[in-house]
């Protein structure tokens, strides 16, 4: 797979290998074709996604021109892993694809370039791709991890390259350990006795902050003595990690979108990190209060396998790629307020703008991105020669829009509204 990768990156589009991305890629737990969640009113539903045939779009059809993904790829325009900061769901990529688009088309139309024409299938697999990537770290600083280590005081129990404590294993057999998932199963399984052990020796629990356990671990994987025996992880499955989250007893004091326990957050409704190694430090630093509250509750610790974490990871930052129901009524506003009902009208011809009532039941994101994508040029050059301004949609109103597409709750007063 990386040298496929390589191949496409150097051959058909002039930009650097992306080694580093593919391999991320290859381990990241969220590398799972299927990405499952709960919604409202406790059904279930799925999204089919292949994060590699994804990757394999993004290029195919030219994104890696101008787009990169950690770094790797076009620089005249955002990084899709970096940029924005915060955590996107599928409804909120959709938003950022709309928002955008006109600059994209512009910037494809200077360069005479044809904007490409997308699948359904290909762009479920680009959103798939595009999701999991943002959930990979930036590479890490192995100096400032250096420096962490004595910070931290990590040498007072652990041993590193001879160095150190000899209560805990030596940090260098860490260093095969390729994907920030291994490392949050060790350290859970790990935690507990090392905090009876900190605390008789009189030491605090340390804090890793925003990118602080991604140093760490740079600095860790430059002192492996075979590079040969790295440890990967299997494909995670979202699924198998649901059942998870309810076999170790975690929905005993975790909810997800309100169904489960109340004594901890809600992990479908608070905001996760965006990244696995920024998890990583979560978890730790939370440990010796979740450990008191599994005491207090008399609700055994669990232990995790490597491949059970990864399932378990998969399955919490798949929730966070789904939205809660929008609200219809609050759609149909936007739906005037942003000028849609001008021209998407009740009976209105496909050649012109297309009556979105046929969109009830079908106005989830995916189709909404393809449609946007594929037909949005021509819309584009209506609206300009109308001058009609283009839309943007805030943070929570593509959501919205499109319950209200679901919903087909098309009205004649609806019909005749203009921007």
């Amino acid at each position: 797979m990386i040298a496929i990768a390589k191949r496409i990156s150097i051959e058909k589009h002039g930009i650097p290998s992306l080694r580093p991305l593919l391999t991320g890629v290859c381990v990241l737990c969220l590398a799972t074709p299927l990405l499952t969640a709960q919604v409202q009113g406790g059904g279930a539903y799925f999204l089919s996604g292949n994060t590699k045939a994804g990757m394999q779009t993004f290029f195919d059809k030219g994104c890696a021109r101008c787009h990169a993904v950690l770094g790797e790829g076009g620089r005249a325009a955002p990084d899709l892993a970096r940029a924005p900061g915060g955590n996107l769901s599928a409804a909120e990529l959709v938003a950022g694809m709309w928002n955008h688009a006109p600059a994209m088309w512009e910037k494809m139309r200077l360069q005479r370039l044809a904007p490409p024409k997308f699948s359904e299938e290909e762009m479920t697999n680009l959103f798939a791709f595009l999701y999991s990537v943002r959930a990979l770290d930036e590479p890490g600083d192995a100096e400032r991890g250096r420096r962490l280590v004595a910070e931290k005081r990590c040498l007072e129990c652990h041993s590193l390259a001879g160095q150190g404590g000899r209560a805990g294993p030596d940090l260098r057999s860490w260093a095969s350990y390729r994907n920030p998932v291994s490392w949050i199963q060790a350290m859970w399984n790990h935690a507990q006795p090392m905090q009876a052990m900190m605390a008789a020796r009189g030491l605090s629990w340390p804090q890793f902050l925003g990118n602080d356990m991604t140093d760490l671990m740079a600095y860790i994987r430059t002192l492996a003595a075979n590079s040969k025996g790295h440890v990967y992880l299997r494909q995670a499955n979202a699924e198998t990690g649901r059942e998870l989250f309810r076999q170790k007893g975690c929905v005993s004091c975790h909810a997800i979108r309100g169904a489960g326990g109340s004594r901890a957050p809600d992990l479908g409704r608070r905001a996760l990190p965006r990244t696995l190694g920024q998890l990583a430090g979560l978890m730790w630093n939370h440990a010796p209060a979740m450990w008191a509250s599994m005491r207090a509750q008399q609700v055994p610790r669990p232990q995790f396998s490597n491949q059970e974490m990864a399932d378990l990871i998969a399955y919490l930052f798949a929730e966070r790629y789904f939205e809660m129901a929008g609200n219809a009524e609050r759609g149909r506003r936007r739906f005037e307020e942003k000028g849609c009902a001008g021209c998407h009208t009740a009976g209105a011809k496909a050649d012109t703008a297309p009556d979105l009532a046929g969109w009830r039941g079908g106005g989830s994101p995916i189709p909404v991105a393809t449609a946007l994508w594929n037909h949005g040029p021509l819309m584009l050059e209506k609206m300009r020669q109308q001058e009609i301004p283009w839309p943007r949609f805030r943070p929570g109103e593509i959501v919205d829009l499109l319950e209200f597409l679901n919903r087909g709750q098309f009205s004649p007063a609806l019909a005749k509204a203009k921007p």
